[in-house]
């Protein structure tokens, strides 16, 4: 059942992606997603990037004509929502690195003050394509040591963002962003550490009935098994949009930022 949450806020944070701040919460956990309707329109999957103190914080890229029609609303408007849905990240002491590719920073944020809250260290490592598409750089600071970086070093360091990470430091990986990242860190990190990342399908049913959003060749459906996935499992899958990685960095293929979906 959909729920009208009011618009309370609205932050233009990039050539393309807003911060939408709702006026109430729906007990979500990091790394979990709402599906987002707008009568007439359609509906979308969305990361909650925070729940808290009576807010719930959405990051909308605008890719197609749902987000379209989201981003033509303002303060006082209305988003139907319902959920929260899917399995999230792991909340847990310890030394956690968050790595992110563009507006994959959502989830992150969320688990991050989760962690913050919890007592654990916390380093952020995000990358973007541009200057200009950097996104939520101070809240990411105010949770811990934080890395940026930029595909054509317009700011912070140059190069994709997994050329830079520390491999030997965290205790957990958490990993939100484009697959061809995904994959690559998924490689590089020691055995020891726990390495899980949010995939990112064409949800529509979002209950595991519809099937579109299924990892081949396992059978697992993102929207009711994922989107959180541990490093075991997605060693197993077909990733597709960048193969055959050998756990040696390569810069071509490798984006720091996200490849958007096509709702």
């Amino acid at each position: 059942m959909h729920v009208p949450l009011e618009v309370k806020e609205v932050r233009g944070l990039s050539p393309r992606v807003k911060l939408f701040v709702l006026d109430g919460e729906l007990r979500s956990r990091p790394g979990q997603y709402l599906m987002v309707w707008v009568p007439g329109v359609g509906e979308v999957p969305i990361s909650v990037a925070t729940e808290a103190e009576g807010e719930t914080w959405l990051l909308i890229a605008r890719v197609g004509e749902v987000t379209s029609a989201i981003h033509s609303l303002g303060q006082g408007d209305r988003l139907w929502v319902r959920g929260p849905y899917g399995r999230g990240f792991t909340v847990s002491p310890g030394r956690h690195e968050l790595v992110a590719g563009g507006y994959g920073v959502a989830p992150l944020i969320y688990l991050g003050r989760e962690l913050v809250n919890l007592g654990a260290e916390v380093r952020f490592y995000a990358g973007f394509r541009t200057r200009e598409e950097v996104l939520l750089e101070g809240v990411m600071r105010d949770l811990g040591e934080t890395v940026i970086t930029t595909d054509d070093g317009s700011y912070g360091l140059k190069g994709y963002v997994i050329e830079h990470l520390d491999l030997e430091w965290p205790d957990y990986a958490h990993l939100s962003g484009p697959e061809p990242m995904i994959e690559g860190a998924l490689n590089l990190f020691p055995s020891r550490v726990r390495v899980e990342a949010s995939m990112e399908r064409l949800i529509r049913c979002s209950v595991g009935l519809c099937g579109s959003c299924v990892l081949e060749p396992l059978g697992l459906r993102v929207c009711v098994d994922g989107p959180v996935f541990p490093r075991e499992v997605l060693r197993k899958v077909k990733l597709g949009l960048w193969l055959g990685f050998d756990g040696r960095l390569r810069r071509g293929g490798i984006r720091g930022s996200i490849v958007p979906p096509t709702p």
